[in-house]
């Protein structure tokens, strides 16, 4: 079972290593990063941050599909992280299962949080108008998308920040 997808520049980090994974409570984590599962030491910077108790792998795109879509994982409970609400499209799209997208922020390695073109969809949550349409598209297969940086603070749903792309 997935429990939820989350859009996140940084992958996997201190929120969502203890936030997200206390909150959703995963058997596995699992970070789908092209870029990140094809550089070694990329890979083995996330995994020092894995937290306790939680299986966690680094796959492509790719792999991620085939493996999400297996019979193995069925019975865990999956909670996925990727970069980009690119990714996330392309996961949805993929992955039938996926049913809850959460869109939190997307960062650029040497400028911090990417706001350049954007809209403020959330607190500190950013999306141009073509990441928009990607969001519209996986709303419009009949999953849930929000925009919430951590379980404690208020989620913006869809409706509410479609408003700001009319």
């Amino acid at each position: 079972m997935i429990s939820l997808l989350r859009v996140d520049g940084r992958l996997v980090h201190g929120m969502v290593a203890v936030t997200w994974v206390g909150e959703l409570k995963p058997n596995v984590l699992v970070v789908a990063n092209d870029a990140a599962a094809n550089d070694s030491f990329h890979t083995m910077t996330l995994k020092l941050a894995k937290p306790a108790n939680v299986d966690m792998y680094v796959w492509t795109l790719a792999k991620a599909v085939d493996r999400l879509n297996g019979p193995k994982y069925k019975a865990k409970k999956i909670f996925i992280t990727v970069g980009t609400i690119a990714d996330a499209e392309t996961l949805v799209s993929q992955c039938p299962e996926i049913r809850r997208v959460n869109v939190g922020p997307e960062v650029d390695g040497t400028k911090g949080r990417v706001t350049e073109g954007k809209v403020e969809i959330s607190d500190g949550v950013f999306a141009s108008p073509e990441e928009f349409i990607s969001l519209k598209h996986i709303h419009d297969q009949g999953v849930e998308v929000f925009a919430q940086i951590t379980p404690q603070m208020p989620a913006v749903d869809f409706a509410e920040f479609a408003k700001k792309f009319e």
